[in-house]
């Protein structure tokens, strides 16, 4: 019995350290052929500043870029030995002057490609902000000309990589975080509201979400995908007060949709380390949720 014990040990140790000692996958230009006339240029260059890493991080990274002006992506294929032919495009937050790749991003990325998720995290362009914290291009420019931009050319990409990656194109979904959510609720909304050929297979929204009108507006809430909803009731960037409308909304009327309301763990918690031991768990309700959703 101790033996068993011992060697179970031993095989957990092992992965563990597989997990958070891999390196990261390289950065791949979401647009190879460079950009034509790019709005978004940066009086200086892309740097990125590291933040504190907190124990347990699996990418043991916790870097937050901004001045992004050539968007990238990564590619976190999932296993061949538990694949669930399953994708999700992660958005990271970063108040759309900045992105917390690793905190929002790699982190989640490692840990559900571990479980047989396909994850691709994008680190899209950033605006940035003046002395007065002004955003320094015009929010309209940056939205239509570069973020749109960036988000549907993360889609046509990860649906190009089906068949390499070994999952099913309709089985893609997107998840972002903070303004990241905004992006995901966005892409969401637009693919039904425009009959699009293409929408996410389920949403993923973590401390984002107030689009109660665009939600009232689609008529055949049956045209919308699931949504996973996670969020800290003492959020003090996302209020739950200003969330919570369109939040339970969702949750109400789109079949399949789960929300989450924590009782702590503040704003910007990404995999919660020490954030709290409820909201710890949100990552594997969110993978759990996706079974769920295709009868794994």
């Amino acid at each position: 019995m101790k033996k068993t014990k011992s060697v179970l040990f031993l095989a957990f140790l092992l992965q563990s350290i597989l997990v958070l000692g891999q390196e990261l996958p390289k950065e791949m230009p979401l647009f190879p052929n460079g950009i034509k006339d790019n709005p978004i240029t940066h009086e200086q260059k892309e740097t990125f500043a590291d933040s504190l890493v907190k124990k347990g991080s699996l990418s043991q990274k916790d870097r937050v870029f901004r001045n992004i002006s050539e968007p990238t992506y990564m590619l976190f294929p999932a296993g061949e030995s538990n694949n669930k032919h399953v994708a999700v495009i992660i958005l990271p937050g970063g108040g759309f002057h900045t992105n917390w790749l690793d905190k929002e991003g790699t982190d989640l990325a490692l840990w559900l490609s571990a479980q047989g998720i396909s994850c691709m995290v994008v680190k899209y362009r950033t605006n940035s902000k003046d002395e007065k914290g002004k955003y320094i291009i015009p929010m309209e420019t940056y939205f239509d000309d570069a973020l749109k931009i960036d988000i549907n050319a993360s889609v046509m990409t990860m649906m190009g990589m089906a068949e390499k990656l070994k999952f099913d194109k309709d089985k893609i979904g997107v998840l972002g975080f903070s303004a990241g959510g905004f992006m995901a609720e966005y892409l969401t909304f637009t693919s039904v509201s425009k009959n699009l050929p293409w929408k996410p297979a389920f949403t993923g929204l973590i401390y984002a979400g107030d689009r109660l009108k665009l939600l009232e507006s689609v008529k055949d809430k049956s045209a919308l995908p699931p949504f996973f909803m996670a969020i800290a009731r003492d959020d003090k960037k996302w209020k739950l007060q200003r969330a919570l409308p369109f939040l339970s909304a969702v949750v109400e009327q789109v079949d399949k949709s789960e929300l989450h309301v924590y009782s702590k763990g503040d704003h910007g918690f990404g995999l919660a380390y020490d954030e709290g031991h409820s909201v710890g768990m949100w990552k594997d309700s969110f993978y759990n949720w996706i079974l769920d959703i295709y009868n794994k």
